[in-house]
């Protein structure tokens, strides 16, 4: 008789702790006798040259993702259990092993896009049963005070309702349900792609960003006891500075640390601290970050035309020679050239750079918007869909913005924000 399986499909929540779709599946196979199997699939379509030539994922990516499963691995088995990695798409690995075991449910993170949507479709269309949780969230489904049909069309208008919204609050970081122990591997030999990736963290690197729950821990913690969250607001924009901004994204994009856990120890740090605009201004961000997942979900496909969720007609070509200059740092605007080869070096801007960069891009260059959001996902090492075209959207006036656009004046931002030029001079010389 073949053994019950709960597959655990792990996408972006590299973590053990507060990790709702693990203790979903944890307590699916305890209810049913039956074995949790971790599974991390490496999502070909990444690898692929689909978006204007340009790949779906670069190196930094792919070394923070690399030592985030390297680091769930270890944390899974030393818990008795551990982690299967396929080199496959999830419906192709879970047929490999059909015929040794009956899998009785996937259980997954809500989709954040069409990809994923569809992914788990295709796992239904093969008889696997499907269960997702709002895993990486700060609000359940059933918690939102509107249908998803029915989004606010602007964050401002999101963050009133929720808010003011009596009782509304992101759920308490979960405990850890107990593992059952894992069964003799019934999966062909795992891929150890994981072990391949010998890329480094570049030492021009201001803040060291290794993947796995332990690193993002440390980092928080560390934030934390400085009490630079007391001075978040004042020092967010800036373009450099370990302690200025949280640089807390790429734990967030790859799920090693969650949106609650934040929140939680944010209101934790208040108590102790005492509150102040600058630690309500992290939880602001956070919801930003909240509504983009769910307009994500909301567009899905319109997401990523021409025209966006707004079928707004806009300008901007595919000249190579310009996007060319801009990829590589050599527009001859010493601000955007600056972010930009901070972008290839290390895979990470500030959040300030990025508007500025993405506004020379669609209104001085003339470019299309979809050129950049894709450059950045396969360069960014806090990629994430949401976040990543939903931000592109909003500057380009094809998203959640009634303005019709954000223009900025590059040389008053640079003159602002950098006005000693200490971040230039580090990238242009």
């Amino acid at each position: 008789m073949k053994p019950d399986i709960v597959i655990w499909l792990v996408r972006d929540s590299c973590r053990v702790v507060d990790n709702p779709a693990l203790n979903l599946a944890t307590q699916i196979a305890n209810e049913r006798d039956a074995f949790v199997i971790p599974l991390a699939c490496l999502e070909p379509r990444r690898w692929a040259d689909q978006q204007f030539g340009m790949p779906r994922t670069g190196t930094h990516w792919a070394r923070f993702r690399s030592e985030s499963l390297k680091a769930l691995r270890a944390d899974l088995i030393a818990r008795g259990s551990g982690l299967w990695v396929s080199a496959e798409e999830p419906v192709y690995a879970l047929n490999r092993i059909n015929p040794s075991v009956n899998v009785i449910k996937v259980v997954c993170d809500r989709p954040l896009a069409t990809e994923e949507r569809l992914e788990n479709a295709r796992i239904e269309a093969e008889g696997y049963p499907v269960v997702t949780h709002d895993v990486d969230d700060l609000f359940r489904f059933e918690q939102l005070p509107f249908e998803l049909d029915e989004l606010p069309a602007t964050f401002s208008k999101f963050r009133k309702i929720v808010e003011k919204k009596p009782g509304l609050a992101p759920d308490p970081p979960v405990e850890m349900h107990e593992l059952t122990p894992c069964m003799e591997q019934p999966w062909p030999d795992p891929v150890e792609w994981i072990e391949t990736f010998d890329n480094q963290l570049s030492p021009r690197a201001e803040v060291e960003t290794y993947g796995g729950e332990t690193q993002a821990q440390r980092h928080w913690n560390t934030y934390l006891d400085a009490k630079a969250l007391s001075h978040y607001k004042q020092t967010r924009n800036a373009f450099c500075g370990p302690m200025q901004s949280s640089h807390l994204s790429a734990w967030l994009a790859h799920g090693c640390l969650s949106a609650r856990k934040i929140w939680s120890d944010t209101l934790a740090y208040e108590a102790r601290e005492g509150a102040n605009e600058s630690t309500y201004w992290l939880r602001f961000e956070l919801l930003w970050r909240e509504y983009f997942r769910w307009y994500a979900r909301a567009s899905d496909w319109t997401l990523f035309r021409r025209t966006g969720p707004n079928d707004k007609d806009v300008s901007g070509d595919h000249n190579s020679t310009r996007f060319a200059g801009w990829k590589t740092g050599h527009t001859n605007c010493d601000i955007v050239d600056a972010a930009m080869r901070e972008l290839n070096e290390t895979g990470w801007m500030s959040n300030r750079a990025r508007q500025l960069v993405a506004s020379h891009l669609i209104y001085e260059l003339n470019l299309d918007w979809r050129l950049g959001a894709a450059y950045f996902e396969s360069q960014l090492i806090d990629y994430d869909v949401a976040s990543n075209w939903g931000n592109w959207a909003y500057i380009a006036g094809v998203g959640p913005d009634p303005r019709g656009g954000r223009i900025f004046n590059l040389n008053d931002q640079a003159d602002r924000y950098d006005s000693d030029q200490s971040y230039r001079r580090r990238w242009l010389t």
